[in-house]
């Protein structure tokens, strides 16, 4: 299982991200003005292609008004 187990965790991960972002009506662009992190970045953050470092977390959980712990344990439909 090994690097499998990692990828579905960074996908769930970036799918959150993308919640939070929709749930806050910002576009991409919006984070990109707000954080710094270049949209494409942030589109790769989303579909769980992108590792991304702490302070990166910190950057969008500011921008998008959110804790440390949202990012982490934000509901996503499917486990609604």
């Amino acid at each position: 299982m090994g690097e499998d187990k990692y990828a579905y965790e960074l996908e769930r991960f970036g799918k959150r991200i993308k919640k939070l972002r929709l749930d806050r009506n910002l576009r991409q662009l919006d984070l990109e003005v707000e954080t710094g992190i270049d949209r494409t970045d942030i589109s790769k953050i989303e579909n769980g292609l992108k590792n991304i470092e702490f302070f990166t977390m910190v950057r969008l959980s500011y921008a998008m008004d959110v804790t440390l712990e949202e990012l982490f344990n934000t509901p996503l439909s499917d486990e609604d």
